[in-house]
């Protein structure tokens, strides 16, 4: 799961609570955009690939920002 911090649409804190829900990693993107996920932040990306190629996350809760 990624939350962008200032995201305009979805409130961070909607992020942080549906990963909770469903007991998933939370990325969090410090930021002002919608979606971030492959958009070319070289930190979400690798996260992002690292997770559809291995299937695993790096553990903890990662920070990205611009």
């Amino acid at each position: 799961m990624i939350s962008t911090t200032g995201d305009p649409a979805t409130p961070y804190q909607a992020g942080v609570e549906l990963a909770a829900e469903l007991r998933a990693e939370l990325v969090t993107f410090e930021g002002n955009q919608h979606t971030i996920a492959l958009q070319g932040n070289d930190c979400v990306d690798r996260l992002v690939a690292q997770y559809l190629v291995d299937l695993q996350m790096s553990g903890g809760s990662p920070r990205c920002s611009l």
